[in-house]
């Protein structure tokens, strides 16, 4: 579950583009030890799916902007999150296989797809929080979300 708790940022609005998910938005559903890539046949371990839309202010979707999405935030054994464009390799996760971010255009749409993997967390490990930075470029300007990631379970 993706939950929105804030409103457009003012500096998206500034900016004549409006990104989603936009700072405010917390993740809470995904759990640890998704890692296995985003085709593979077992649904509780794939990796999950971690969409952007740009749109302008009136809604329209903006096809050709620049979108990188960058994790962040660390335990014991090394980082949260790794960050792919979509489908994600079956690669061990983060923790075997680091890579903090990925950079992709907006499609017709509007919308980069990202796909995330999730680290194996231990009970000693959890809670965990990470952090997804979006940062879209489009037309010389660029605006900058932060997404939370609460994990809370492993599988």
């Amino acid at each position: 579950m993706i939950a929105a708790v804030a409103a457009a940022p003012l500096a998206a609005a500034s900016a004549r583009f409006i990104i989603r998910p936009s700072t405010g938005t917390y993740i809470t559903s995904w759990k640890g030890d998704h890692h296995y890539g985003s085709t593979n046949s077992n649904v509780s371990r794939r990796s999950y799916d971690f969409p952007v839309k740009v749109t302008d202010t009136a809604g329209n979707p903006i096809a050709g902007a620049t979108v990188t999405v960058t994790a962040s935030g660390k335990n014991r054994d090394g980082d949260l999150l790794g960050v792919y464009a979509y489908p994600a390799p079956s690669n061990g996760g983060p923790e075997n296989s680091p890579h903090p971010a990925a950079t992709l255009i907006t499609d017709s749409n509007g919308q980069a797809l990202f796909a995330v993997n999730t680290q194996n967390l231990s009970s000693g490990e959890r809670p965990a929080t990470a952090y997804l930075t979006v940062t879209v470029t489009y037309q010389g300007t660029t605006v900058t979300e932060a997404v939370t990631v609460y994990i809370t379970l492993s599988d």
